[in-house]
This record gives C-alpha cells, structure tokens and sequence, in this order.
C-alpha cells in the first residue's frame, strides 16, 4: 500500500513514469493489488501507452470486476484507439455497477455518436445531464448529435447551454456556427467562428467555417483569406483545398481553382466531388477531353452520381457539334 500510495502521490505531481515505477514495486510485493493495476493503467494512458494500460485495467478487472471507474478508462482508452463498439461495452459495464456515472454516460453517448446512432446518443447525454445539469461537454455533444439529425434551432440551444456554462469552449463557437450556416445565418455564423478564433488562433476548423460562409456571402477574397490560414495550419487539409477551390472558381480563376483541386486530390483521390468540380473547370477552360476524364472518375467512385452523368453527356455532345 505505501508503494502504491507513493506512486499516486507522484501521480497526482504529473511524475507518471515514477509513478509506475512505485506500482511496479507493490505488485512485486503483492501481485493481488487490484487498484495498483488500474493506478498503473491510468499512468501509461496518460503517457499514451493504450495498449499497456487495457491490460492493467484487465489486470485490476481480474482481481474486482467491481471497480467502476477501471471499466470507465478501458472504455476511454478503447475509444481513442477506435474500438467504439468494445467500449460502450465497458460505459454499460461501468454503467451496470454504478448508474449514477454521468462521465460513463457521456462518454458511452459520445461513443454511439461516432457510429452514427444520435438518438441513442442523445439519450445517453440527457442521461449525463439529468445527473450533472452543468456538464459543459455533454451539452455540446448533445448538441453534436442534434446537428447531425438537422434539428439545428435544438442544436444552437445546446451550445448556448455549453457556453453558458464555459464560454472558452471554441469548438462549441464553432459548431454553434456551422449550425446558424446551415439556417442560412451567415453573419451569425461568422461571429461564432470569430468567438472559437479569438480563444484558439489555430483552429483550422474555425477558419474554414467562416470561409465557407463568407463565401455563402459573396465575399470569396475574404474566403480565400481564410482558407490559407487553415492551411498555413494544417497544409493536408482537404476541405480547405476543395472550398479554396470553389471559391476560385466562383472568382473565374478556373487555373487556380484546378491547382487547388488537385492538392485535394493528392489527400484524397476518391472524393468524386472534387472530380467533378475539376471537371466543371476543365470544362469552363475548354478542356473538353481533360473535363471527361474527371467526370469518368467521378462516376468510378459514384456510378450513380447525377451531376457527373449529365455533365459528361453535355460535353459530350459539346465534341459531336465541334
């Protein structure tokens, strides 16, 4: 127990490989120790050792399937390597033993959100709420999932509530103004984003939502603008190549706009959107053979894509008349 007292001790003072070090040394004594291996497990998962802390947290499972809070971090650990469906199972775990676990709930909600299920998700948020009214991340997350059924107003009044309690969210500010965007609220929207971008100059997500809707508004020099700073941030950064692009295009810098289209390309060659809109340039330039070629690849990846169909079949009759 001292050791293992020691090791939360330099825990607790960020120390984590002393800490482990100290687990170390009470298992040696005593192997039976069952929160020295989930102590042990929250250590390694904070210095981003996943796979060594889900065999503590087994470990500590092994000796008490009791301890709530070690099916709470294998689940989070499960989580940010992907395994979503493995760690809702550990929430409900975690969940089975202690219902009252508003984190448990939230993070069970965020899980089944990544998966696509947002009704089981919102559930799960409320249930977090109904437990902590002042739980900033499961108001936003709530309002993720809303967002996602396009119930946008309900959305909007979760973010409000999120940032009400924590105005310094920035992602909240954003989210919030994709949310107005898409209401058709660009002003709102870009006063949102300008909220997220006054807290963290360095979200790329926030530039190119209000890019996006400065664009909404006309203004594609200012998009452009914004677009370079998310990818002074983040130069693999697709969407803002792609909305570069569309705003170039909307400028009639058909040359440019295709420089942008393909960098998206390059990142990601089966986005059949952006095929199509180099496609849409090539076309505008007179490229006709080159706009074809664009427009087949399109309808590689989506053989049902209407747009490319009909554009093939205008440029197609564009060559015939020639």
């Amino acid at each position: 127990e001292a050791w293992n007292n020691k090791g939360n001790t330099l825990r607790s003072l960020g120390k984590r490989k002393e800490a482990i070090t100290c687990y170390d040394k009470a298992l040696e004594l005593n192997p039976e120790i069952a929160g020295a291996w989930y102590n042990k497990g929250v250590s390694l998962e904070r210095l981003g050792k996943r796979k060594e802390a889900i065999t503590c947290y087994d470990k500590a499972l092994e000796l008490n399937l009791e301890i709530p809070e070690a099916w709470y971090n294998k689940g989070n650990t499960l989580r940010s390597l992907g395994k979503r469906k493995e760690a809702i199972t550990c929430y409900d775990k975690a969940l089975e033993i202690n219902p009252e676990y508003a984190e448990a709930w939230n993070n069970k909600g965020t899980s089944l959100a990544n998966l696509g299920k947002y009704k089981e998700a919102i559930t799960c948020f409320d249930k977090a709420l109904e437990l902590n009214p002042e739980d900033a991340d499961a108001w936003y997350n709530k309002g993720g999932s809303l967002h996602s059924l396009g119930k946008l107003k309900e959305a909007i009044n979760c973010y409000d509530k999120a940032l009400e309690i924590n105005p310094k969210i920035a992602e909240a500010w954003n989210n919030k103004g994709t949310s107005l965007r898409n209401l058709g609220r660009n002003e709102e929207a870009i006063n949102c984003c300008d909220k997220a971008l006054k807290i963290n100059p360095e979200d790329a997500d926030a530039w190119i939502s209000k890019g996006i809707s400065l664009g909404s508004l006309g203004r594609n020099e200012e998009a452009i603008n914004c677009y370079d700073k998310a990818l002074k941030i983040n130069p693999e950064f697709a969407e803002a190549w792609i909305n570069k692009g569309g705003s170039l295009y909307s400028l009639d810098k058909l040359k440019e706009a295709i420089t942008c289209y393909d960098k998206a390309l390059e990142i990601n060659p089966e986005d059949a959107d952006v095929w199509y809109n180099k496609g849409s340039s090539l076309y505008s330039l007179g490229e006709l053979k080159e706009a074809i070629t664009c427009f087949d690849k399109a309808l590689e990846i989506n053989p049902e894509y209407a747009n490319a169909k009909k554009a093939k079949e205008i440029v197609l009759r564009k060559m015939k008349s020639r």
